[in-house]
């Protein structure tokens, strides 16, 4: 997958380190899921590996995350790439790749936001 940048990520507000299990699932699926290592009410950032399919940018994320009763699925939200850069090459090449993809959110529904904000209340911890 060819790298996309911008020179800053334009991501506003809080940003929180993610404590526990929190899954990116890119929407059309074009990228194995990833672990979500940061988040905020505009958007996030996550690490997977890459896996030769990765050509197709993604239009929508799924978050899923569980806690000790219940499995959580945060569907269908919209969101535009800022950055997506590697941050280990494994091996002789023959390994994936781990990748670093940050994506800001585009027009959330009022639900979507009460569920990202119920989200990082419960998994969100240090402020970046």
């Amino acid at each position: 997958m060819k790298t996309i940048t911008q020179t800053e990520e334009r991501r506003q507000g809080a940003s929180f380190k993610v404590q526990g299990m929190v899954i990116a699932v890119a929407r059309p699926p074009s990228l194995p899921p990833g672990t979500v290592k940061e988040i905020g009410q505009s958007g996030l950032v996550f690490q997977y590996r890459e896996n030769g399919n990765s050509w197709m940018i993604p239009q929508e994320l799924d978050i899923i995350w569980a806690d000790y009763v219940d499995t959580h699925h945060l569907e269908n939200l919209p969101v535009r790439i800022l950055s997506d850069v590697m941050i280990e090459k494994e091996g002789n090449g023959s390994e994936p790749t781990t990748r670093q993809q940050a994506v800001a959110f585009e027009s959330l529904s009022p639900r979507q936001e009460n569920q990202l904000g119920r989200l990082i209340k419960a998994r969100g911890t240090i402020p970046l």
